[in-house]
């Protein structure tokens, strides 16, 4: 009976030191990762969102307006993609020219910043408009940062999907 209690105490405890070690050494930083390349990536929709105002294809939007969610826990670790939505009665122009202009506006914004995807031997834009879509009052639309292998091989699954 003492073995067994001794097993048992043993077991918890490996368990807990597997969880902690697992915990220091790949949770923590890959969420550190995923916060910050959520950070770069929402200075890059605000600025590209800053200058489509300007240019008067989005009306001007209120502090609250502009909000960004994680989607890596739905397509796994590791994936620098990001969805944000806007009111849709802000936006002055069809969905699909928008989506190409905010591409253009975050490619621009890459190339200002040197920040570009080494994909194939070629420089391609580091954030890539996967998706845009309304629901209800709201324009949806999915921002990757290229800044890692899963996210290119998740761009590129997307890319064949269509």
């Amino acid at each position: 009976m003492e073995l067994m209690i001794q097993i048992v105490i043993g077991l918890i405890a490996a368990f807990a030191v597997y969880n902690l070690i697992h915990y220091l050494f790949v949770t923590r930083p890959s969420r550190k990762r995923l916060l910050l390349a959520q950070r770069v990536s929402n200075e890059a929709v605000d600025a590209s969102i800053k200058q489509l105002i300007d240019t008067n294809k989005i009306a001007t939007l209120g502090n609250d307006d502009l909000k960004s969610e994680l989607i890596a826990d739905v397509w796994g670790r590791g994936v620098m993609a990001f969805e944000y939505h806007i009111p849709v009665s802000k936006v002055q122009t069809s969905i699909p020219n928008l989506k190409q202009l905010l591409s253009q506006t975050l490619a621009d914004y890459g190339n200002t910043h040197h920040m570009h995807a080494r994909i194939k031997e070629n420089d391609s834009p580091v954030f890539v408009v996967t998706d845009m879509w309304q629901l209800d009052d709201r324009l949806h639309f999915d921002v990757a940062y290229l800044i890692n292998l899963t996210t290119i091989e998740y761009v590129d699954d997307l890319s064949r999907l269509k």
